[in-house]
């Protein structure tokens, strides 16, 4: 009779099939959040007159301290350079960013930087995403507030790793 791990460990089979409900649920409950995410995300950040997608929000936040080179946009806002490089294009078409080559030895390397209408249209959305980030926090119980931004993080990080 072949044995499993779970009777080599003195488990019974209703102990494992115990143990896989609250995985089960952890999956599905990740799920409906990636795909809230994603749902969110391609309805771009409300909040105010001008739109914006939420890779365009994430880029201008970027961009909220100094000017950064695209390649340090991309870290920064943590997206792919592609997708950095499309939310820019954008965004100067709208006037809210400029570029500027460098003045030295190497022309080839471009900054970007908010313009005084970039900055408002930020400062905009940030704090609509702020009130909202209140909103949903102000709306858990004070247990769930209690773990919830350590199991957020933790799921990020888990996810930038996949």
């Amino acid at each position: 009779m072949a044995t499993t791990d779970a009777s080599r460990n003195g488990a019974s089979g209703t102990d494992a099939t115990a143990s896989a409900a609250p995985h089960a649920e952890f999956g599905s409950a990740l799920e409906e959040l990636i795909r809230s995410v994603l749902k969110a995300s391609g309805r771009g950040v409300p909040g105010g007159e001008t739109e914006l997608t939420l890779s365009q929000y994430f880029v201008m936040g970027a961009l909220g301290e100094k000017a950064l080179t695209v390649t340090e946009v991309a870290r920064t806002a943590r997206v792919a350079v592609p997708t950095a490089t499309r939310a820019l294009r954008a965004l100067e078409n709208r006037g809210f960013v400029d570029r500027e080559r460098s003045a030295g030895d190497d022309r080839r390397l471009v900054t970007v930087a908010l313009t005084p209408s970039g900055r408002a249209v930020l400062e905009e959305k940030h704090s609509w995403v702020s009130d909202r980030q209140r909103d949903i926090f102000e709306g858990l119980t004070p247990a769930e507030r209690d773990c919830v931004t350590g199991a957020l993080t933790a799921i990020a990080h888990q996810l930038d790793e996949l």
